[in-house]
């Protein structure tokens, strides 16, 4: 990708993976850290549509970024200068685009999905599906947009489902 980004990579993935763990009294049984060859073919499966989606969603959001530097570029700052002023107003960088927000739900609660149908020991988080599976594919360019996001754009409904 084009963008510039301003995070620690490693650090945001440990961020991002252990993120949901805050909430485990809230959402037991929500699976063990699996590698993709240990996973079920159902989340293979998602896994497969996530990747395939992945690179609409990474064009849109390196446009929409370009987009969102220009503005400042235009405005007569320079490149880094217009990088660091739209990281302020957009803390998530390019992974603030919308429709990236909602390709991240969207996929969450398919993975969630899968879960609610499968026992215990079948399930895999979200969030090592989503992530921790692109790490283990060397995927650097996914995991880079995606680790601009701060945190997981899900919450949890007042049941303890993700929403």
């Amino acid at each position: 990708m084009a963008f510039d980004i301003v995070h620690n990579i490693d650090k945001a993935v440990r961020q991002l993976l252990e993120a949901p763990n805050d909430l485990a009294e809230l959402m037991p049984d929500q699976g063990a850290v699996k590698s993709m060859s240990e996973a079920t073919d159902q989340h293979r499966d998602i896994y497969a549509k996530y990747i395939a989606n992945f690179d609409v969603a990474y064009q849109i959001a390196d446009d929409w970024w370009e987009g969102c530097v220009a503005a400042y570029t235009e405005d007569g700052y320079g490149p880094d200068e217009a990088n660091e002023l739209a990281y302020d107003k957009r803390l998530a960088g390019p992974a603030s685009a919308p429709e990236v927000v909602w390709f991240f739900r969207n996929y969450w609660l398919a993975f969630d999905e899968v879960n609610r149908a499968l026992p215990p020991k079948d399930r895999v988080p979200p969030q090592v599906a989503m992530l921790g599976w692109l790490v283990e594919e060397g995927r650097t360019d996914y995991v880079r947009l995606l680790t601009c996001m701060p945190y997981w754009p899900i919450g949890l409904d007042e049941n303890g489902n993700w929403c």
